[in-house]
């Protein structure tokens, strides 16, 4: 292995070729001239120069920064510009790696080219180059409280800034609007509602940088594990942003539980509980089982081609938003604690999301009754997708063998019956007996050895009387009437 040395090139000068000294006096290029001016630009902003050592932990600030050089011509073409056009300048600020020989690196500061009056955008390159190494000097936070008017103009506001930047629907800005600003109220719900983005990549990606310039307190992470929850300060209640397409069914479970509070996660030495508001991108797809529960689920479609393209937000109209945000926090927050808001018309779980949304949404009726408009089609899809998975259809099995008044019934006769009514519909797999059991045992129905035949069910009236409500449960599949169930009790009373 061959050892590399490091130098730093103190004179600053044009770097050379390799091999060759550094020459203090090389020219800076056809035509350009060094006249010194008298102040440094980047040094009058505020910004320090940065001079990076190899083999150093984080940038250092050094003295002495060089003066930029005015230079009269276009860099690009070598022409001289006109009398009209801004002097470029040439200013030494960042540091370089480079080589000088085979076995040796120095670091060098080349002079930076910008137009006169552009400055500050340099300034701005160098501070997020640091905030990268420093994640919370860089994570938008209030810097105060601002009046936002009324709650319809604040929530107009936000939803407006979240379609200009992730350029996103109405239906889908709007879902994402109500959940951004419960974030700012979790510690006043006993419900902090999850959010699960279901899109290509480019669109999740998108979403989650959007939301971390208006969600309260947010922290980015590119994986949903313990240990990254374990290293998260969770005093201040942060609003966790996950991109992990591949989350685990134990790690959808855990984030489920962190919705509400009381559920400790840990190992002997210290138990932690990761309560808080937290969304995740889960990739293209996503299976119930990878779902948080009490989470929102919205999908993103890919952008056609248009005219039309996101709108990335300044840091003034960004910080603005955070003061309002933070402001209508420190209104309603007990407000948001005692809100006795009913989204009575959804059921069980999409219910419990919608109260805890619509409780941050304060004197607005007509905002929260759109939210209970907007997730009713949410609350269908969830049903429509339950009534179609594995565990429905073994149900709807169930019951057809339990309207031919069988007092037992084989699990292999329920795989049997489970083929028959996939293949009908046109899919070709093939489901074995002790799959079909273990969806049986998920959902509640536990099978037992009947003899030397194998495992099944005694349909006695327990049996009977849960395989209904399940069926209930799971969409209503098995509990149509027709020839075979049509004096059935139990599917009268669960229809």
């Amino acid at each position: 292995m061959q050892n590399f040395r490091t130098t730093e090139n103190a004179n600053d000068a044009e770097f050379p070729r390799t091999g060759a000294p550094p020459d203090v006096n090389a020219a800076v290029g056809p035509s350009e001239t060094t006249a010194s001016m008298a102040a440094d630009p980047i040094a009058t902003a505020g910004v320090g120069e940065r001079a990076i050592r190899a083999g150093a932990a984080a940038p250092e600030t050094a003295s002495g920064v060089p003066a930029p050089v005015s230079d009269p011509t276009n860099s690009v073409t070598g022409q001289s510009q006109s009398c009209g056009a801004k002097r470029v300048l040439k200013v030494k600020c960042i540091a370089e790696m480079v080589r000088t020989t085979e076995n040796n690196l120095t670091s060098w500061k080349p002079p930076f080219e910008l137009e006169e009056g552009f400055e500050a955008s340099l300034k701005e390159i160098i501070q997020r180059a640091d905030f990268v190494r420093a994640p919370l000097q860089a994570t938008p936070l209030p810097t105060g409280s601002v009046l936002y008017g009324t709650t319809d103009e604040l929530f107009g506001l936000l939803q407006q800034a979240i379609v200009e930047q992730a350029f996103l629907p109405e239906y889908t800005s709007a879902l994402l609007t109500y959940w951004t600003i419960s974030t700012w109220f979790a510690d006043g719900l006993s419900l902090a509602p999850g959010l699960v983005i279901v899109a290509p990549e480019f669109q999740g990606d998108l979403a989650l940088r959007t939301l971390r310039n208006f969600c309260r307190f947010p922290m980015m992470l590119t994986r949903a594990d313990i240990s990254s929850l374990q290293k998260v300060t969770w005093r201040t209640t942060p609003t966790v942003l996950f991109f992990d397409p591949n989350v685990t069914k134990r790690m959808a479970t855990i984030l489920g539980c962190a919705t509400s509070r009381g559920y400790m996660v840990g190992d002997p030495n210290e138990y932690r509980d990761f309560y808080g508001p937290k969304a995740i991108y889960v990739g293209e797809e996503a299976s119930a089982d990878r779902v948080p529960r009490n989470s929102l689920q919205v999908r993103l479609q890919p952008t056609a081609r248009s005219t039309q393209r996101s709108v990335p937000q300044s840091e003034t109209a960004v910080q603005y938003l955070q003061n309002q945000l933070l402001r209508y926090r420190l209104k309603n927050l007990v407000k948001v604690y005692h809100s006795d808001f009913d989204a009575s018309a959804l059921s069980s779980e999409t219910r419990a999301v919608a109260n805890a949304l619509g409780a941050c949404i304060v004197d607005s009726p007509p905002l929260q009754s759109k939210l209970v408009y907007l997730l009713g089609p949410v609350e269908s899809q969830q049903q429509a997708d339950r009534s179609t998975c594995l565990e429905a259809v073994a149900l709807e099995a169930t019951l057809n063998l339990c309207h031919q008044s069988k007092a037992q019934i084989l699990v292999g006769e329920i795989a049997t019956e489970v083929n028959r009514i996939v293949q009908a519909r046109g899919e070709r797999l093939h489901y074995s007996a002790e799959t079909i059991g273990h969806r049986l045992k998920k959902v509640g129905l536990v099978t037992r050895r009947l003899g030397k035949a194998g495992k099944g069910l005694v349909m006695d009236l327990a049996t009977k009387t849960r395989g209904h409500e399940l069926a209930a449960v799971y969409g209503g599949a098995g509990l149509d009437l027709d020839e075979n169930n049509l004096h059935c009790p139990l599917c009268t009373e669960n229809k």
